[in-house]
């Protein structure tokens, strides 16, 4: 996005990877946690810690950090990207459990949002919210997504995984030589 500047708009989605709690050992998701090893090869500014370490256990669902950052997103772009940028260091490169209520507002106050009306606006935004999250995660399985990263090009070319930065100005540059050409959806 920074390449490219006002000629492409980026729109975070949520997308859960675990829809609903579930329990994991800490061996079973720190084994898992190596496969992020790779996308952390492609971007040296991406300060990935595989395999999981620490004392934290391993988050239990998604939902809960989808719902944080739908709050987060109502204090301004500003203070929902540092929180999505702190929220994305909680996880990957210091291992702590963002499905975590504490953890969620340790983030929060790392990003400068006030604690307690951050709190209020969930409270009152929650059903909203977990609605919200849930139209994004089944838009996605809809597309066939299901994982991430994903990034749609246009609402119609997907590319699924984690590539270098190369491939996604190629992708860019393919897809509109094909929308100005008048080729897209044929």
């Amino acid at each position: 996005a920074n390449r490219e500047g006002d000629s492409i708009a980026v729109e975070w989605k949520s997308f859960l990877l675990r829809p609903a709690p579930e329990k994991r050992s800490t061996t079973e998701f720190t084994e898992y946690t190596k496969t992020w090893q790779r996308p952390a090869a492609l971007e040296p500014k991406a300060a990935f810690h595989a395999p999981w370490a620490g004392h934290s256990s391993p988050p239990s669902h998604s939902l809960p950090a989808a719902i944080a950052g739908k709050t987060a997103a109502k204090f301004g772009r500003d203070r929902w990207q540092e929180f999505h940028m702190n929220l994305m260091r909680a996880y990957f490169t210091e291992n702590r459990d963002i499905s975590s209520s504490d953890v969620l507002l340790q983030v929060v106050k790392e990003s400068g949002i006030d604690v307690d009306t951050f709190e209020q606006t969930q409270a009152e935004n929650e059903q909203r919210f977990s609605r919200q999250v849930f139209d994004d995660y089944n838009e996605a399985t809809n597309l066939g997504i299901n994982g991430v990263p994903a990034v749609v090009i246009d609402d119609q070319y997907l590319i699924s995984g984690a590539v270098d930065v190369e491939h996604y100005q190629k992708a860019l540059t393919h897809y509109r030589e094909l929308r100005d050409a008048g080729t897209a959806n044929q």
